[in-house]
Order: C-alpha cells, then structure tokens, then sequence
C-alpha cells in the first residue's frame, strides 16, 4: 500500500471540481458555431474534456492502493471517482457527436440541398440545434463531475484531517477476503 499526501489530493479535487464548473459553464453559455469556426471550437472543448478526463483518472490512480482505502467509504470513494471518469468520457463523447453534427463548408452532404444559399442555411441552422442538444448533454455530465469531485474531497477531508497520514481507528475498513481460491477456481472467462 502507497502513502499519498491526503490533502493534496483533497485540494486536487477541489480544483478539478472548479475546472469542470468552470467548463459547463462555458459550454452553457457559448454559442455554437459551425463550419470550419465550429471545428476550431469544438476541438478545443474535446481537447479541455480529455485534459479533464486525464486529471479524473490520475486522481483515481494516485488512490486506489493507497492509505485511502482502508478508510470508512473507501469503496463508496473509488467507485464515485470511477464515475466522474466515466462522465467525462461521456462530456467527450458529445463533444465527437458534436463534430459530427457540425456541417462543413468544405464538405457538401447533399449537393441538391445545398445548391442555393437557403438550403445552406438551413443545414447550419439545423447542426447549430443538434450541437446545442450535445452541449447540453456534455453540461449534465459535467455537473456531475462536479458534485463527485467535490463529495470524494469532502470524505476524504473528513476521514483524514489536516496533519494526519493514516485513517483514524474508527475509519478503518475491515479486511474482506475472497471466497475464490488462489487458483484461480470461480473466475469469468
């Protein structure tokens, strides 16, 4: 078992709960674009869902097989963790559905449709809607994340005060051991 500095992490996690805030409400309040201005933007929405993403999972890393997890919740803690990578990778998710929808310029999808300047219009009219419905899609996972991060910091600060490395004697989780033989014997394939 790894000893991690408990209140970095809570700091951590107090930080990628601002970052993810910080992203649902810049992707509540901005305005799709489409064309090759839609690309650019949404590139850089799935570039800042990846970094997100990324923090998520080293965060789960750095405490799964540490001290961490022989405190009371543990399980509750790692499991949640997993699900704020889970809801980032969703956040990504959209954003490609996104690149998708968007309608390119330089692509035309339907050479009849797109003979006058109407039919054209409409096409980013109806991207610019479907690119909306992904934002808003994207925003509910992120507050998810948020509310995670937040409540994982909050345990953990709980279970470990400031000053302490180790969960205290009422935090300690007991030992479950595997009914499963070493052998491997029970094990899906």
């Amino acid at each position: 078992m790894r000893n991690i500095p408990v209140p970095v992490h809570v700091d951590r996690l107090n930080a990628l709960a601002d970052q993810f805030d910080r992203f649902r409400s810049e992707l509540g309040s901005t305005a799709p674009l489409t064309g090759t201005d839609g690309l650019h933007q949404l590139s850089g929405y799935l570039r800042t869902s990846h970094e997100l993403t990324a923090e998520a999972l080293a965060q789960l890393t750095a405490i799964n097989g540490s001290q961490v997890t022989q405190m009371k919740g543990a399980l509750a803690a790692l499991s949640c963790l997993a699900q704020i990578v889970q809801q980032a990778g969703l956040v990504s998710e959209g954003l490609t559905d996104s690149i998708a929808a968007n309608a390119y310029d330089g692509a035309t999808w339907d050479p009849f449709a797109d003979a006058d300047k109407i039919g054209r219009g409409l096409r980013h009219l109806d991207a610019r809607k479907a690119i909306l419905l992904h934002f808003g899609d994207a925003a509910s996972s992120l507050e998810i994340c948020v509310e995670g991060c937040r409540i994982v910091a909050g345990h953990l600060d709980k279970e470990f005060p400031a000053g302490t490395s180790g969960p205290t004697e009422k935090s300690v989780a007991p030992v479950v051991t595997s009914p499963v033989s070493a052998s491997g014997a029970g094990r899906r394939r």
